[in-house]
Protein backbone atom coordinates (compact mmCIF):
# COMPACT_ATOMS: atom_id res chain seq x y z
CA UNK A 1 0.00 0.00 0.00
CA UNK A 2 1.33 3.20 -1.09
CA UNK A 3 2.18 6.20 1.69
CA UNK A 4 0.00 8.45 -0.22
CA UNK A 5 -2.75 6.17 -0.02
CA UNK A 6 -1.97 5.43 4.17
CA UNK A 7 -2.46 9.11 4.60
CA UNK A 8 -5.36 9.14 3.32
CA UNK A 9 -7.29 6.19 5.01
CA UNK A 10 -5.14 7.65 8.17
CA UNK A 11 -7.51 9.69 11.14
CA UNK A 12 -6.48 13.09 12.30
CA UNK A 13 -7.12 12.43 15.58
CA UNK A 14 -5.91 8.45 16.29
CA UNK A 15 -3.35 8.47 13.20
CA UNK A 16 -4.57 5.09 13.07
CA UNK A 17 -6.41 3.75 9.80
CA UNK A 18 -10.05 4.99 10.03
CA UNK A 19 -12.49 2.93 11.62
CA UNK A 20 -16.44 3.07 10.97
CA UNK A 21 -18.68 5.03 11.23
CA UNK A 22 -16.27 7.22 9.46
CA UNK A 23 -17.41 11.24 9.62
CA UNK A 24 -16.60 14.40 8.14
CA UNK A 25 -16.03 17.80 8.64
CA UNK A 26 -17.31 20.68 6.46
CA UNK A 27 -14.11 20.79 4.27
CA UNK A 28 -15.09 16.88 3.89
CA UNK A 29 -11.48 15.67 6.33
CA UNK A 30 -12.44 12.10 7.55
CA UNK A 31 -12.19 11.12 11.27
CA UNK A 32 -13.43 8.10 13.17
CA UNK A 33 -16.51 8.65 14.46
CA UNK A 34 -14.95 7.00 17.83
CA UNK A 35 -12.61 9.15 18.10
CA UNK A 36 -14.84 12.41 17.64
CA UNK A 37 -17.11 11.15 20.58
CA UNK A 38 -14.19 10.01 23.07
CA UNK A 39 -12.50 13.74 22.42
CA UNK A 40 -15.45 15.63 22.29
CA UNK A 41 -14.39 16.95 18.73
CA UNK A 42 -15.89 20.35 17.49
CA UNK A 43 -13.48 21.28 15.30
CA UNK A 44 -11.80 19.19 12.45
CA UNK A 45 -8.16 19.37 13.75
CA UNK A 46 -6.85 19.59 10.17
CA UNK A 47 -9.12 22.93 9.01
CA UNK A 48 -10.53 23.46 12.13
CA UNK A 49 -13.61 23.80 10.27
CA UNK A 50 -16.89 22.77 12.17
CA UNK A 51 -17.71 18.61 12.32
CA UNK A 52 -20.94 17.23 10.73
CA UNK A 53 -22.88 14.03 11.11
CA UNK A 54 -22.35 13.35 7.50
CA UNK A 55 -20.87 9.56 7.32
CA UNK A 56 -18.91 8.78 4.17
CA UNK A 57 -20.03 5.36 3.48
CA UNK A 58 -17.67 5.20 -0.15
CA UNK A 59 -14.17 5.51 2.31
CA UNK A 60 -15.87 2.98 4.22
CA UNK A 61 -16.40 0.52 1.46
CA UNK A 62 -12.74 1.30 -0.05
CA UNK A 63 -10.81 0.34 3.32
CA UNK A 64 -12.97 -2.31 3.87
CA UNK A 65 -12.45 -4.06 0.52
CA UNK A 66 -8.74 -2.96 0.52
CA UNK A 67 -7.99 -4.53 4.08
CA UNK A 68 -9.58 -8.08 2.03
CA UNK A 69 -6.90 -7.66 -0.27
CA UNK A 70 -3.94 -6.97 2.13
CA UNK A 71 -2.72 -10.11 3.18
CA UNK A 72 -0.84 -10.43 6.73
CA UNK A 73 1.54 -12.54 9.03
CA UNK A 74 -0.25 -13.88 12.27
CA UNK A 75 1.85 -11.86 15.04
CA UNK A 76 2.86 -15.79 16.09
CA UNK A 77 4.73 -16.43 12.50
CA UNK A 78 7.72 -16.69 14.20
CA UNK A 79 6.57 -19.27 16.98
CA UNK A 80 5.68 -21.07 13.57
CA UNK A 81 2.06 -20.48 12.20
CA UNK A 82 1.84 -20.45 8.57
CA UNK A 83 -1.52 -18.63 7.97
CA UNK A 84 -1.31 -15.10 5.52
CA UNK A 85 -5.08 -13.22 6.75
CA UNK A 86 -6.28 -10.44 5.60
CA UNK A 87 -6.66 -7.07 8.26
CA UNK A 88 -10.07 -8.19 9.07
CA UNK A 89 -9.29 -12.22 9.60
CA UNK A 90 -5.87 -11.59 11.40
CA UNK A 91 -7.28 -10.03 15.11
CA UNK A 92 -10.11 -12.66 15.50
CA UNK A 93 -7.42 -15.48 14.28
CA UNK A 94 -4.66 -14.40 16.57
CA UNK A 95 -6.92 -14.74 19.56
CA UNK A 96 -7.34 -18.30 18.92
CA UNK A 97 -3.66 -19.32 17.14
CA UNK A 98 -2.59 -22.67 18.46
CA UNK A 99 0.71 -20.33 18.77
CA UNK A 100 -0.18 -17.84 21.09
CA UNK A 101 0.66 -18.35 24.40
CA UNK A 102 -1.47 -20.34 27.41
CA UNK A 103 -2.23 -19.95 30.51
CA UNK A 104 -3.25 -22.99 33.12
CA UNK A 105 -7.25 -23.26 32.11
CA UNK A 106 -8.17 -24.36 36.24
CA UNK A 107 -6.86 -21.49 37.28
CA UNK A 108 -9.03 -19.25 34.46
CA UNK A 109 -11.94 -21.49 34.83
CA UNK A 110 -11.83 -22.80 38.66
CA UNK A 111 -9.58 -20.39 40.21
CA UNK A 112 -6.49 -22.81 40.71
CA UNK A 113 -3.49 -21.36 42.47
CA UNK A 114 -1.48 -21.96 39.24
CA UNK A 115 0.75 -19.14 37.72
CA UNK A 116 1.79 -21.59 34.57
CA UNK A 117 1.63 -20.26 30.64
CA UNK A 118 3.23 -21.80 27.66
CA UNK A 119 2.81 -23.04 24.80
CA UNK A 120 -0.29 -25.63 23.38
CA UNK A 121 2.48 -28.14 22.86
CA UNK A 122 3.19 -27.85 26.73
CA UNK A 123 -1.04 -28.04 27.88
CA UNK A 124 -1.07 -31.51 28.55
CA UNK A 125 2.07 -31.75 30.10
CA UNK A 126 1.27 -29.12 32.85
CA UNK A 127 -1.90 -31.13 33.61
CA UNK A 128 0.38 -34.22 34.00
CA UNK A 129 3.03 -32.51 35.63
CA UNK A 130 1.13 -30.66 38.23
CA UNK A 131 -2.63 -31.34 37.92
CA UNK A 132 -2.65 -35.49 37.25
CA UNK A 133 -5.49 -36.25 39.19
CA UNK A 134 -7.21 -34.10 36.44
CA UNK A 135 -6.49 -36.19 33.81
CA UNK A 136 -7.78 -39.42 34.03
CA UNK A 137 -10.70 -39.11 31.68
CA UNK A 138 -10.39 -40.18 28.03
CA UNK A 139 -12.31 -39.45 24.75
CA UNK A 140 -14.97 -41.95 25.87
CA UNK A 141 -15.59 -42.12 29.59
CA UNK A 142 -17.79 -43.55 32.27
CA UNK A 143 -17.80 -43.20 35.49
CA UNK A 144 -20.18 -41.94 39.12
CA UNK A 145 -19.92 -38.44 39.91
CA UNK A 146 -20.66 -37.29 43.50
CA UNK A 147 -22.05 -33.58 43.49
CA UNK A 148 -22.69 -31.25 46.62
CA UNK A 149 -26.25 -29.94 46.54
CA UNK A 150 -25.11 -27.56 49.36
CA UNK A 151 -21.86 -25.57 47.42
CA UNK A 152 -20.70 -24.04 44.41
CA UNK A 153 -18.66 -25.98 42.55
CA UNK A 154 -15.97 -26.55 39.46
CA UNK A 155 -13.95 -28.35 37.49
CA UNK A 156 -11.58 -28.96 34.72
CA UNK A 157 -10.27 -32.05 32.86
CA UNK A 158 -7.59 -32.25 30.04
CA UNK A 159 -8.07 -34.95 27.33
CA UNK A 160 -6.56 -36.46 24.71
CA UNK A 161 -7.86 -37.66 21.56
CA UNK A 162 -6.32 -39.69 18.74
CA UNK A 163 -3.24 -40.19 20.76
CA UNK A 164 -2.27 -36.74 20.98
CA UNK A 165 -3.48 -35.02 17.84
CA UNK A 166 -5.81 -33.18 19.50
CA UNK A 167 -6.94 -32.16 23.52
CA UNK A 168 -10.56 -31.07 24.38
CA UNK A 169 -11.18 -29.22 27.91
CA UNK A 170 -13.88 -31.14 30.07
CA UNK A 171 -15.79 -28.80 32.13
CA UNK A 172 -18.33 -28.92 35.01
CA UNK A 173 -19.81 -26.42 37.14
CA UNK A 174 -22.44 -26.79 39.78
CA UNK A 175 -24.23 -23.27 40.72
CA UNK A 176 -25.97 -23.44 43.84
CA UNK A 177 -27.96 -19.78 43.58
CA UNK A 178 -29.45 -21.30 40.15
CA UNK A 179 -29.99 -25.10 41.71
CA UNK A 180 -28.71 -26.30 38.09
CA UNK A 181 -24.92 -28.21 36.99
CA UNK A 182 -23.95 -27.89 34.11
CA UNK A 183 -21.18 -29.99 31.71
CA UNK A 184 -19.34 -29.05 28.57
CA UNK A 185 -16.37 -29.91 26.14
CA UNK A 186 -14.05 -27.33 24.90
CA UNK A 187 -11.84 -27.91 21.50
CA UNK A 188 -8.52 -26.58 21.96
CA UNK A 189 -7.71 -24.71 18.79
CA UNK A 190 -9.78 -22.85 16.30
CA UNK A 191 -13.53 -22.42 16.41
CA UNK A 192 -13.11 -24.12 12.59
CA UNK A 193 -11.54 -26.91 13.59
CA UNK A 194 -14.28 -26.99 16.66
CA UNK A 195 -17.15 -27.38 14.54
CA UNK A 196 -16.07 -30.72 13.73
CA UNK A 197 -16.74 -32.00 16.97
CA UNK A 198 -19.41 -33.22 18.74
CA UNK A 199 -19.81 -34.44 22.34
CA UNK A 200 -22.44 -36.88 23.80
CA UNK A 201 -23.34 -36.93 27.34
CA UNK A 202 -25.72 -38.92 29.29
CA UNK A 203 -27.14 -39.77 32.65
CA UNK A 204 -28.47 -42.95 33.68
CA UNK A 205 -30.02 -45.16 36.17
CA UNK A 206 -30.28 -48.87 35.31
CA UNK A 207 -30.26 -50.49 31.56
CA UNK A 208 -33.54 -48.05 30.69
CA UNK A 209 -34.18 -44.90 32.25
CA UNK A 210 -31.57 -42.09 30.84
CA UNK A 211 -31.20 -38.90 29.75
CA UNK A 212 -29.10 -38.04 26.87
CA UNK A 213 -27.61 -34.86 25.00
CA UNK A 214 -25.38 -33.82 21.95
CA UNK A 215 -23.80 -30.82 21.23
CA UNK A 216 -21.19 -29.27 19.15
CA UNK A 217 -18.29 -28.53 20.74
CA UNK A 218 -17.10 -25.00 21.13
CA UNK A 219 -13.39 -23.88 21.41
CA UNK A 220 -10.89 -23.11 23.91
CA UNK A 221 -11.31 -18.79 23.57
CA UNK A 222 -15.06 -19.46 23.99
CA UNK A 223 -16.22 -18.13 27.98
CA UNK A 224 -17.46 -21.51 29.22
CA UNK A 225 -19.90 -18.93 31.73
CA UNK A 226 -21.22 -17.98 28.80
CA UNK A 227 -21.83 -21.33 27.48
CA UNK A 228 -23.38 -22.12 30.30
CA UNK A 229 -25.47 -18.72 30.93
CA UNK A 230 -27.40 -19.78 27.59
CA UNK A 231 -27.32 -23.26 28.44
CA UNK A 232 -25.63 -24.20 25.28
CA UNK A 233 -24.51 -27.16 26.90
CA UNK A 234 -25.43 -30.13 29.37
CA UNK A 235 -27.56 -28.61 31.85
CA UNK A 236 -29.78 -30.80 34.85
CA UNK A 237 -31.52 -29.47 37.48
CA UNK A 238 -30.44 -29.89 41.40
CA UNK A 239 -34.20 -31.60 40.96
CA UNK A 240 -33.69 -33.96 37.56
CA UNK A 241 -30.00 -35.19 39.20
CA UNK A 242 -31.57 -36.26 42.44
CA UNK A 243 -33.70 -38.26 40.21
CA UNK A 244 -30.60 -39.88 38.62
CA UNK A 245 -28.91 -40.80 41.49
CA UNK A 246 -27.72 -44.50 42.45
CA UNK A 247 -27.44 -46.12 45.69
CA UNK A 248 -24.33 -44.62 47.12
CA UNK A 249 -25.65 -41.44 46.07
CA UNK A 250 -23.79 -40.89 43.04
CA UNK A 251 -24.39 -39.88 39.85
CA UNK A 252 -23.41 -42.24 37.02
CA UNK A 253 -22.80 -40.68 33.52
CA UNK A 254 -20.75 -41.37 30.67
CA UNK A 255 -19.61 -39.66 27.18
CA UNK A 256 -18.06 -39.88 24.29
CA UNK A 257 -16.06 -36.82 22.00
CA UNK A 258 -16.88 -37.54 18.19
CA UNK A 259 -15.67 -36.04 15.06
CA UNK A 260 -18.61 -34.84 12.21
CA UNK A 261 -18.55 -37.42 9.18
CA UNK A 262 -19.03 -34.85 6.44
CA UNK A 263 -21.03 -36.32 3.26
CA UNK A 264 -19.16 -37.53 0.61
CA UNK A 265 -20.51 -37.44 -3.35
CA UNK A 266 -21.53 -40.97 -4.02
CA UNK A 267 -21.37 -41.75 -7.55
CA UNK A 268 -24.02 -43.35 -9.70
Amino acid sequence: MSSQLEKIMMCPICLDTLTKPILQCTNGHNMCGNCILANSIQQCPTCRSSMTNTRCYQMEQMIEELQKSVKLNCYYSSKGCKFVLSQSEKEAHELECKFRKFSCEGKKFSNWKCEWSGQYDDIYKHFKDYHNNHTWMEFRTEANMKISFENDFSDVQIISFLNGKHFFYYKHKVDIEKEKAYWLFQFIGTKKQAENYYYEFEVHLGPVRKLKFTEICENDTVDANDLFAKEKCVVLSFLSIKSFLNRDGELPFKFRLMSIKKPTDKKR
